[in-house]
Parts: C-alpha cells; sequence; structure tokens
C-alpha cells in the first residue's frame, strides 16, 4: 500500500485548503494511506477532515524552546523523536510540505521518504523549495500582487492533479443540533428566520473593515431583508461582536460561544457570510455557504480568498492595494472607500447565486467573482472589466506556459502586455536568457574538448555573469519582471552541482524555455500527461553526468 504524508503545520483555514488535495489525491491513488503532520492545536479541524491518520507536533511548546537559548536543544530533540516515530513503518512513498518554515523544512528533512514536495533542506541545511510550484510560491511571496494563482490551486499543480475542486470538512448530527438549542436558546427561530453571518475581526487589524461599517450593514440587511446577523468570533473578540450586535436590531453575538462544529453548523444554515479575510471564510466555504470578502489592508484575495464557485470580494481600487506586509498604515483610505451598501448590494447577490448584469461600484470600487477556468483553476473575475487586470491576464499565461510545460517545452502563451514599455522589458529579459542559454551551450562543449581551453572558459564564464547581472538589474528595473527572475534563480540554485556539464544543461534548458514563450508568444502546447504519478521528480532529479 502506498503511503502518503502532508505536512501541514499552519493554521484552522489552511488545513481545510489542503481538503481538495486529499481529495484529489484519493481519486488518483483509492488505495493510498494518507497521513497528516500538523499543529496540535487545530486537532478539532483535523478530526473533520479526510485523512487515514493524523500526527499532532506540540508547536507551542516547539516555538517557546526555539525562543530560548538554554532549550535550543530540546526543540530538535522534540522533532528528531518526532520523525523518528513518523519512520517506524518505512519510509513514505510521497512526502509534500505545504508549510513555508524552516521548522517544517526540517520536520520533514527527518521524515524518510521516496519521494519529496515542497519546502525541504538541502545538504547545506539550507532552505529550498523541492520542485517547481513550491520553487513558484517563494518566487511569488515578494511581489504578491503579480500572483494569479489561488493557494489550493498551486498545492494540487505541485502533485499533477487538477481541479475544480472544493473545500470539505464534516458537519454531524450532533453538530446540527446544538446549533439549533443556540439559536433558540438566544431567541432565534431556527427553521424561520434568514440568517446572515459576520466574522468581524481577523488576525491584523489592518485586515479589518470598520466597525461601523459592519454595524451600518446589520441594520441595512434586517430593515430590508428582515434577516438576523449573527456575530462570529473567539472569546477575545466578544467585546467587539457585543458592540455590534447592540448596534443592530435582533443580533446575536456568538463570539466565544461556538466550537468549530458549532459554527459549521450555524454557517450552513446562513444565507451569506460577509467577512473580513479569516478562517471563518475557510469554513463557510467548505459547508456551501456563499462568502463576501471585505478586502482592505494586506488580503490577497486571488491566493487566499474562499475557495469555490459564487463567492464575492471587494477591494478598493487604490495604487497601494493590497498593502503589503508588515505595513503599517496611517491612512487606511481603503476601508472607507468601501461602503456598507456596495457590501449589502454583493450579499444579496451572493445569497440569490444571481447571474445576469453585475454590479458596478463605479471608480473607486473594484468588485470580483470567484469562478473556475476552462483548466479547472479558481479565479476571481472583476465584474467590471479593468484594463488593470490585463498584466495579471499575461502572468497567469506565463506562468501556466512555465509550470504547466516541461523543462524544454513550455505551454502556449497567447497574450503578451499591450503597454509598449512593458513588452520591451520582458523582450529585453527573454533576449538575455536566450544570450545565457547560448553561452552555457558553448561552455558545456568546451568542458568535453582535451586539453580544457581554461581562458576560453573564463571568457565565456564572464559573459554568462554579466547576462545574469543584467537579468537581476532587470528584475531591480521592473517590480512585475521581479517574481519571474526570482524563479529563475531559485529553479537553478536547486540543480546538483556535482557535475558542472549537467548543471549547465539543466540550467540552459531552463532559461531558453522560460525564453521561449515571451520571444514567440505561442509555443507548441505541453504533452497530454498519463495517470501515474510522477513519484520522482524529473525536474529534480539527478540528471546524468554527461558525455
Amino acid at each position: 500500500m502506498q503511503r502518503i504524508l502532508l505536512v501541514n503545520l499552519m493554521r484552522m483555514g489552511d488545513i481545510l485548503q489542503s481538503t481538495p488535495v486529499v481529495a484529489g489525491l484519493r481519486r488518483a491513488y483509492p488505495e493510498a494511506e494518507i497521513h497528516l503532520a500538523f499543529n496540535e492545536a487545530f486537532a478539532e479541524t483535523v478530526c473533520r477532515i479526510d485523512v487515514d491518520k493524523a500526527h499532532p507536533l506540540p508547536m507551542a511548546r516547539l516555538r517557546d524552546a526555539l525562543a530560548s537559548p538554554e532549550r535550543f536543544l530540546d526543540a530538535f530533540g522534540e522533532l528528531e523523536r518526532f520523525g523518528r516515530r513518523l519512520n517506524e513503518k518505512g519510509p513514505y512513498d510521497l512526502l509534500f510540505n505545504q508549510t513555508p518554515s524552516p521548522a517544517a523544512a526540517a520536520l520533514s528533512d527527518l521524515v524518510e521518504a521516496r519521494a519529496r514536495r515542497g519546502m525541504r533542506l538541502d545538504e547545506a541545511r539550507s532552505f529550498v523549495p523541492a520542485d517547481p510550484y513550491s520553487a513558484y510560491l517563494v518566487a511569488m511571496m515578494s511581489n504578491r500582487r503579480a500572483n494569479p494563482f489561488h493557494l489550493v490551486d498551486i498545492w494540487l499543480g505541485t502533485l499533477g492533479l487538477r481541479g475544480p475542486a472544493s473545500l470539505r470538512m464534516k458537519v454531524t448530527d450532533q453538530d446540527m443540533e446544538r446549533a439549533v438549542d443556540l439559536l433558540r436558546a438566544s431567541g432565534a427561530d431556527p427553521e424561520r428566520e434568514l440568517f446572515v453571518g459576520f466574522q468581524v475581526s481577523a488576525s491584523q487589524k489592518e485586515k479589518c473593515w470598520s466597525e461601523e461599517g459592519f454595524a451600518r450593514l446589520g441594520r441595512q440587511l434586517e430593515r430590508n431583508l428582515g434577516a438576523r446577523i449573527l456575530l462570529f468570533g473567539v472569546s477575545e473578540e466578544r467585546d467587539l461582536s457585543r458592540r455590534i450586535a447592540s448596534a443592530v436590531p435582533g443580533a446575536l453575538s456568538l463570539a466565544g460561544r461556538t466550537g468549530l462544529g458549532e459554527l459549521a453548523a450555524l454557517l450552513r444554515r446562513a444565507a451569506v457570510l460577509v467577512t473580513n479575510d479569516t478562517g471563518t471564510q475557510h469554513v463557510a466555504a467548505a459547508v456551501g455557504t456563499p462568502v463576501v470578502v471585505v478586502s482592505v489592508g494586506p488580503v490577497f484575495f486571488r491566493e487566499t480568498g474562499p475557495y469555490g464557485e459564487g463567492h464575492r470580494v471587494l477591494q478598493a481600487r487604490l495604487p497601494c492595494a493590497p498593502c503589503s506586509f508588515h505595513v503599517s498604515c496611517s491612512n487606511p483610505v481603503c476601508k472607507d472607500r468601501i461602503r456598507p451598501d456596495h457590501v449589502y448590494t454583493l450579499a444579496v447577490w451572493a445569497m440569490r447565486r444571481a447571474q445576469g448584469p453585475q454590479p458596478d461600484f463605479g471608480p473607486e470600487v473594484r468588485s470580483y467573482r470567484s469562478g473556475f477556468d476552462e483548466r479547472g483553476r479558481l479565479q476571481y473575475e472583476p465584474d467590471v472589466p479593468d484594463p488593470d487586470d490585463e498584466i495579471l491576464r499575461f502572468h497567469k499565461e506565463l506562468w501556466t506556459a512555465l509550470l504547466e510545460g516541461s523543462e524544454t517545452q513550455p505551454g502556449p502563451l497567447d497574450l503578451l502586455p499591450a503597454d509598449p514599455k512593458t513588452r520591451r522589458r520582458w523582450d529585453r529579459a527573454a533576449s538575455v536568457l536566450e544570450r545565457a542559454s547560448h553561452l552555457m551551450d558553448r561552455m558545456r562543449t568546451e568542458s568535453v574538448r582535451r586539453p580544457l581551453n581554461a581562458q576560453e572558459w573564463k571568457r565565456l564564464g564572464d559573459e554568462l555573469r554579466q547576462e545574469e547581472e543584467e537579468l537581476r538589474g532587470l528584475a531591480r528595473e521592473a517590480e512585475e519582471l521581479s517574481p519571474f527572475v526570482h524563479y529563475l534563480l531559485i529553479r537553478r540554485e536547486c540543480f546538483p552541482t556535482a557535475s558542472p556539464w549537467a548543471f549547465l544543461r539543466m540550467t540552459s534548458d531552463l532559461y531558453r524555455a522560460a525564453a521561449a514563450p515571451i520571444l514567440s508568444a505561442r509555443t507548441r502546447p505541453s504533452p497530454e500527461k498519463g495517470g501515474d504519478f510522477p513519484w520522482s521528480d524529473r525536474n529534480c532529479a539527478t540528471p546524468s553526468p554527461g558525455p
């Protein structure tokens, strides 16, 4: 029996977003046993997803130990013991580390596996991606605005799986009964009332829409639709929830009063959830409730928004939106531009699953709707076409060509940026890559000549360094090129260097493949993939040593 291990040490929402990966693996390998290594703080979430065996890791204790010089070695001892337990039945057939952190990479490195995906440690104990999709994810961390793909689809692509897919979680009859009891005890009629859920807080205050905005929206929903507002949250959010509930007739503050099961059951009864960027949106998506996200601050909804069809997002149209992480904004005008009537309109559209003419909120606010493209990947399409989204469409085409094609045969690229300056930058980058690839081919030829012409080898090497420095300069000059260049350099660093000839061949193929779609704007489509899972990574496998 094949055994697969997923390493997901992140939060509730990230665990729920793993469920399409689990479902895809179930379809592809119905006899495989799927294990999950996870943060023990989210055991309640893990027991509601479809894995065969769960391995809890005491992350809080590990973080405390890592933060203390006296207990630093204790943390590594804990990881080693955890790894030994996972190795008791021999190596896994596949290990996929979904967690982009050195601790998760260190843990993954302690577990025996025949094939690996995601983040890992190399021979020098450096934090590196083990496959092209993971390299893409790392590259996009420096410019997340340019990322057109949802995290779930990146994970699926890492394993050669395809959507469309949906989030899933178990909701029991007992969960439903407790939710009904809670509503009745609060004076609500579970069978006859229209419920709308609010999640009014988030992990960062920068991600939170205004308290007054939620209160005004609640009053509008109550007045126009007779809706009963249910305010969700953890115990620490109880005061905020009560303040908003007191400003909305009939609203119920449930912050701190529900476990995950009751929350899921209540969301299943809600007609729509209006939320900041939080884990609650993924719970709603997993139980089939449409979601409206008020996207403010450092929220990259295309990457982490609710996964599934029929969800809605509102975002202010500003040059700085979304803002970068770790930025403290003294004037968050994005929160003021999104008005309660904007959110109300989208909430009504979402709960009615409305089709037809789309809402237009004018030049200051943009709205988006979720659906799946022809490749089965989630996309958030603007309700009103926006020229600013052109570069994002180009990135989608380019990265599809690179990630779904092979190193030597990228997929088709039909779209190039219309802006002449942007197009020239990309053409220039492609020309640099072609020249660099040609230089590496010549270096390979020189490397097998005897005697070796050291002077010619040095000259070619100097020219190659100049070309790569020009490529880095382009990335510094143009923000939209930064993740593209970063990706290529990350992929190059992953190639084995034991054989210079093989390293040059793999890097030359990579650069040539990256240049081809841009220069020609159309290449042959990638071949259809077979049904066998690529347990050995053709892109990261050790190549033959050369002639």
